[in-house]
């Protein structure tokens, strides 16, 4: 047998620590794809021309493309608040995410050994070098960060979080919570305030939803990506990956931009007044029955209440 298919874990390898603290290969590429950002970003704003070239102009066209999407969805109030979140979800996944594609990736590690005594070795390795029994020992340096569920699980609870936060900070404590208790809708509709206690339940258990679906959507798709990459490399060296690559980065940036954009959706949805949208449908229903009692169609009503 030339080589064995490499080992498929979910959770990460410990590399070295620093005092009681573990360094996994993920968190290793996590601190890259930082340095990385921070390069990159003080590369494209160290100049400031007035009329941008290079690396300062495609910076710039993607800040300026990313505000105008989150005004168009959030508003322009909301969308300065939320727009340095989204981008920085998007940028630093994003660049998570190719790191997965850089050559050298998931192939240069290192192999343990045991040797006489019970003594264990530690040799760093090419891994596409490695043949025979110990070709799918190695233990790679650096991973994808967002194939790690530790990773993906803590950007979605800052998501939902920052979601919290800026429902309270915007609705204020009472109106913000009564999307979500709402037995106060006994007292005022009787029996048939039941049904809103128990949506405002559902939309407590949907955050929740929310919490996970953000978790799992993102490392799924990462995991299944990274392990497509690192079992076809082994198959077919070289040549597959050519075929493979660009599809691992239209996934890659894909699901950058569904993190983020999602994000930015609840983040909205999250800061707009529930009592606000109850009143434009009663009011719109109103002035329907209105036209319809003086004869009118539908079609004369303003856009802004139907």
């Amino acid at each position: 047998m030339l080589w064995k298919l490499p080992n498929i874990e979910i959770a990460p390898d410990n590399l070295f620590h620093i005092g009681g603290f573990q360094v996994s290969n993920t968190l290793l590429d996590t601190w890259t794809a930082i340095i990385i950002l921070v390069v990159l970003l003080a590369l494209g704003t160290r100049r400031r021309d007035l009329i941008p070239s290079g690396w300062q102009n495609a910076i710039e066209w993607l800040v300026e493309a990313f505000q105008n999407l989150v005004e168009s969805v959030a508003g322009k109030e909301k969308g300065k608040k939320f727009f340095p979140i989204v981008f920085t979800f998007f940028f630093f996944i994003l660049i998570a995410n190719l790191i997965d594609v850089i050559p050298g990736v998931d192939t240069i590690g290192t192999i343990s050994n045991d040797t006489q005594g019970g003594a264990v070795t530690q040799q760093p390795v090419l891994g596409f070098l490695l043949f025979g029994a110990d070709s799918n020992k190695i233990i790679p340096w650096l991973r994808p960060a967002t194939t790690d569920l530790n990773m993906t699980l803590a950007l979605a609870v800052v998501a939902m979080v920052l979601v919290q936060y800026f429902g309270f900070a915007m609705l204020g404590p009472k109106e913000h919570l009564s999307k979500y208790l709402r037995f106060g809708e006994i007292v005022r509709k009787g029996p048939m305030g039941l049904i809103d206690v128990f949506v405002g339940i559902l939309e407590f258990i949907g955050e929740l939803a929310r919490l996970i679906s953000f978790a799992f959507r993102l490392f799924g798709n990462i995991f299944a990506g990274s392990v497509l990459l690192a079992v076809f490399a082994y198959l077919i060296p070289v040549v597959i990956n050519i075929a493979f690559i660009p599809f691992e980065i239209f996934v890659g940036a894909i699901q950058a931009f569904v993190f983020a954009f999602l994000s930015l959706l609840f983040m909205t949805i999250g800061t707009t007044s529930h009592q606000h949208s109850e009143d434009d449908v009663h009011e719109g229903i109103k002035e329907y029955e209105e036209a319809r009692n003086e004869g009118k169609t539908p079609t004369n009503l303003s856009s802004a209440n139907v």
